[in-house]
Parts: C-alpha cells; sequence; structure tokens
C-alpha cells in the first residue's frame, strides 16, 4: 500500500522488530501448582505404588496379642500419551528478503504455541480429575473470603492441605475488589501496585486466563480423549503434590528442507498428565463443565 503526502509518494520501511503474539499465562509452574517428583528414566508409562490404608486403630488393652492383616494396595498409571507437535515451514527467498531473523522469530513462536497448548491441556487434565466441590453459586467481592474458606476446610477434613488456588479471571476481579475493601497493610499495598494476590490466606492465588478456553483436551491414562469448558471453573484449590504434569520428549530446531529452498522450523513435546490423588484437590464450577 502506497503512502501519499497530498500528492507525492513518501518512502515505506517495515522494522525489524516482531509485534508479539499474546498467549496464555504459565499458571502451571513445578513446585507451585505441580510436581515433576515422578519423573524417572525412559518410559512411556509409569506407576506409582500406592498404599492401602487400615483405618483409625481402636484401643484395646494391655497384655494381648497383634491381629495381623495384609492391607492391600494400588498402582496409579501415569502415562505419556499427549504430544504437542508443529512444524512451520521457512522459504528461504522469503528468509532472504525480510530484516528479521525468519528461522529465528518462527520458532520462538512455535516453542510458544506448544507451550500454550501443553498449558491448557494440563489445565483440562487437572479440572476433570479433581474432586467437585458441588457449590455453584457465583462469586463476588462479599463472597470470595468465605468461599476461599470453606474449599481449604473440606481439603483439610479429607486429611490434606491445600497450597495453590487457581481462579478465573472474573473471581480474581472478585479478589481485587474484597482486598480493596478489607484493607491490610503492606500486603494490600504490594496489591494495589501491580494487581497481583500473592498470598490469600496462607496460599498462592493464581489468576488463569486459559479458564476462558471453552473446549480443553488431554489424553487421559486410559487413551480416552477428553474435553471440558474451563470457562465453568471459577477456583481450582489442593496441593501441587497431587497433580504430576511430566515431559518424556522435547525437541526444539531449525532443519533444511530436502523438498524445498529453505528451512522446517520444529517443536514436539510429549506429556502425562495425572491426578494421583482427588481428595487433596477440589474445583469449584459455577456450571457443568461439558463442552
Amino acid at each position: 500500500m502506497s503512502v501519499i503526502y497530498n500528492t507525492q509518494f513518501v518512502d515505506e520501511k517495515y522494522v525489524d522488530i516482531i509485534e508479539p503474539n499474546l498467549y496464555y499465562d504459565s499458571v502451571l509452574q513445578p513446585g507451585v501448582t505441580f510436581t515433576e517428583k515422578y519423573t524417572t528414566g525412559p518410559a512411556g508409562g509409569i506407576f506409582i505404588h500406592k498404599l492401602g490404608s487400615g483405618g483409625i486403630i481402636t484401643p484395646t488393652t494391655p497384655a494381648g496379642d497383634f491381629t495381623d492383616v495384609v492391607t492391600a494396595d494400588a498402582l496409579i498409571p501415569v502415562v505419556f500419551n499427549n504430544t504437542f507437535r508443529k512444524s512451520e515451514i521457512i522459504y528461504g527467498v522469503t528468509a532472504q528478503n525480510v530484516a528479521y531473523n525468519k528461522a529465528e522469530e518462527e520458532l520462538a513462536r512455535l516453542v510458544a504455541e506448544v507451550s500454550e497448548s501443553w498449558q491448557v491441556s494440563g489445565l483440562a487434565s487437572l479440572t476433570i480429575e479433581s474432586s467437585d466441590f458441588g457449590d455453584t453459586t457465583t462469586v463476588s467481592d462479599s463472597t470470595i473470603k468465605n468461599m476461599w474458606i470453606k474449599i481449604r476446610k473440606t481439603i483439610k477434613q479429607n486429611k490434606a492441605n491445600a497450597d495453590f488456588g487457581i481462579v478465573s479471571t472474573a473471581v480474581y476481579e472478585s479478589y481485587l475488589q474484597f482486598v480493596g475493601d478489607d484493607f491490610t497493610p503492606l500486603r494490600n499495598d504490594q496489591i494495589q501496585t501491580n494487581g497481583r494476590g500473592g498470598l490469600f490466606y496462607g496460599m498462592p492465588i493464581i489468576e488463569a486466563n486459559a479458564l476462558g478456553e471453552s473446549a480443553a483436551k488431554y489424553y487421559d491414562y486410559t487413551g480416552t480423549l477428553r474435553t471440558i469448558d474451563l470457562t465453568k471453573v471459577d477456583i481450582i484449590m489442593g496441593d501441587h503434590e497431587a497433580f504430576s504434569a511430566l515431559n518424556n520428549f522435547e525437541l526444539m530446531r531449525v532443519i533444511d528442507s530436502e523438498r524445498r529452498s529453505g528451512a522446517l522450523a520444529q517443536v514436539e513435546m510429549n506429556a502425562a498428565y495425572r491426578v494421583t490423588n482427588s481428595d487433596r484437590i477440589i474445583v469449584k464450577y459455577n456450571g457443568v463443565p461439558t463442552a
């Protein structure tokens, strides 16, 4: 498109800086919202031992005999069956005639797209495999405190400890409104300055704009493709040690193409997701989460 000042053409230029694409926030972080502790050597699937529980022991009187029992245990399968793969054609003639490094920028874009997709599928797994809180009441700035504490209480009654809370943008908005009314010095100064919640009653509150995805997909450990509407999720709260998000293969490369004058930017990641104990993570929905 030519640029004209009055009746005269002026020169055009293309800058060598790329306008960045937008991606969801990375809310799945090791040691914060999931664990990598079960990472092992080469394998397409792993099995985690889970000991059985004999429950509360009723006391008896002194000077007695043992009663011998065998308590059944279980195996939790975690299968690496979610592959995220993308290959971008970079024609040599195109790369030679732009001001920016096309191969480098295209590879960076593919890495971001695969990472974003990994996050969305991970959230799908985390949501589907966790326990339903069973309350779809709307969360507002006047109810978020009580709702947060009730979910934490339920997890505690399950003999677990909650150490993270992932929330939708709508719930996070209510949280920011709440802390504006229920002011606490220092902590709220920081929140009002940068809009980041930090700790909310002892655990990180993490805003997840990826909960805006209406059809998030992943393959579960049985090989079944599962789909969920994440817009129906308000809060995911639990113990990060109960959610595994593992990778057994990652590739990022730019290679010469045999079929054309140019190259291929390629990224691949193979992953497994599993909630290993649903009593330790609870999801609060705002409706029926069917995609």
